[in-house]
């Protein structure tokens, strides 16, 4: 797994520039994978985090490429 600073140096797959550092932000208490966009609920699907905590929303440090539009980011941690 890559650590926080690999991350912030991670680049582009696409493009090979530097990917931006950030953080992907929840709704609620759950971010979940799903294998297809039929699904409409947050039930469906795989946990990708399994620390909930009940009175924020959770968020998984990412980086992006705002170019390609293509974005990377840790989760189960």
């Amino acid at each position: 797994m890559a650590t926080s600073d690999e991350l912030k140096q991670m680049e582009c797959p696409s493009c090979g520039k530097l990917m931006t550092h950030g953080f992907v932000a929840g709704h609620w208490t759950r971010l979940r994978w799903v294998s297809n966009d039929k699904s409409k609920t947050i039930f469906a699907g795989s946990p990708l985090r399994k620390k909930v905590d009940w009175l924020n929303a959770p968020t998984l440090e990412a980086v992006r490429c705002q170019q390609c539009k293509i974005g990377v980011f840790r989760y189960d941690y």
